[in-house]
């Protein structure tokens, strides 16, 4: 995933995880909402300057917003993590991981 679409993931995450809306966002920040929509989107590669906006209605540190990490696991490497939780595991281990994962995919 680019960097771009990283950040704007990690720009959306804050602004939800603070129940602002886009609109209520682009209020705060000067920053119309449209382009605002458009970043969290990684359609839009902000200057520092609306990323320090960002950053300051967003209660972060600027380097906060380019913590996104978690976000980068694409579904590879989620099921690679899934193949080396179970590996070497006893088949009464196995069968609970199972019974799990069908009542959580079901």
């Amino acid at each position: 995933m680019k960097t771009e679409q990283l950040l704007g993931r990690r720009i959306r995450e804050l602004r939800k995880a603070r129940n602002l809306t886009q609109e209520q966002f682009g209020e705060r920040t000067g920053i119309n909402y449209k382009y605002l929509g458009a970043v969290e989107r990684g359609q839009e590669n902000p200057t520092v300057k609306v990323l320090e906006k960002i950053a300051r209605v967003l209660r972060v540190d600027l380097r906060d917003l380019f913590a996104f990490d978690h976000l980068e696991q694409d579904s590879k490497t989620l099921k690679r993590r899934i193949a080396q939780l179970i590996e070497g595991k006893d088949q009464e281990k196995l069968q609970k991981a199972a019974k799990l994962l069908s009542a959580l995919l079901e």
